[in-house]
């Protein structure tokens, strides 16, 4: 049987981790998990399914017992696990550079077809 004291507390941690790694933010679990969507691999997103699950069976006394702690206590590894990995400063650098590649690559690509267009079109 699960504390359910514990659980609310490891929820809360991963919702923490949630929106400082992914800067996800909601109301509640279910919604910063929604919002993750893609960002999280489809390994943690059963995981998260999972807590989800457990935390509907948690709000029921009876239900509660029933909840296998050792596969709610494997997925918030799992997706503390992942998150822990992750790092927002680094995520965020690569997008930058990624945005700067693509511009100087478009202003490549219209430098060439103004030579092309020049050298052969407008040619003296």
């Amino acid at each position: 049987m699960i504390d359910t004291v514990e659980f609310h507390r490891k929820i809360e941690a991963l919702r923490a981790a949630l929106e400082g790694k992914l800067r996800v933010k909601g109301a509640d679990l279910d919604r910063q998990i929604r919002r993750a969507g893609r960002r999280l691999p489809k390994r943690q997103r059963r995981a998260a399914a999972v807590i989800l699950g457990a935390q509907d069976w948690m709000g029921h006394p009876r239900l509660a017992r029933l909840v296998d702690h050792r596969v709610v206590n494997a997925a918030f590894g799992d997706l503390h696990g992942h998150l822990g990995r992750l790092d927002p400063v680094e995520a965020r650098r690569t997008a930058v550079l990624r945005m700067v590649a693509g511009m100087v690559l478009n202003l490549m690509m219209f430098g060439g077809l103004l030579y092309l267009l020049y050298s052969f079109v407008l040619k003296p």
